[in-house]
């Protein structure tokens, strides 16, 4: 490996290796509990994908940041939605795995 190759190995290493910080996991949270909330109450594909992909979006701006892209003032769209629960939102039109 030539020395161009080894340096940006070593920053894919320094940027993309570790686990997740937790406010990246609460937001990974908030996005199951939106796309969840979306299925439960029939929203429709595109304004479940824009919301999506807005937040996706904002993160990639900044290089896959989160906290930076939230110190820039981002506010996801998704935030809040991992702490709501049937009895915030109503029952699930799916039947349930036991019927």
């Amino acid at each position: 490996m030539n020395k161009k190759s080894s340096e940006l190995a070593e920053r894919l290493k320094k940027n993309w290796s570790g686990p997740m910080s937790d406010s990246e996991v609460a937001f990974l949270r908030d996005v199951q509990g939106f796309i969840e909330f979306a299925v439960r109450n029939g929203l429709n594909f595109p304004i479940v994908m824009s919301g999506l992909v807005h937040d996706l979006n904002e993160i990639a701006r900044d290089g896959y940041d989160y906290d930076k892209a939230r110190s820039r003032g981002f506010l996801p769209k998704v935030t809040g939605y991992s702490k709501l629960n049937s009895d915030d939102f109503g029952e699930s039109e799916e039947p349930d795995s036991a019927e």
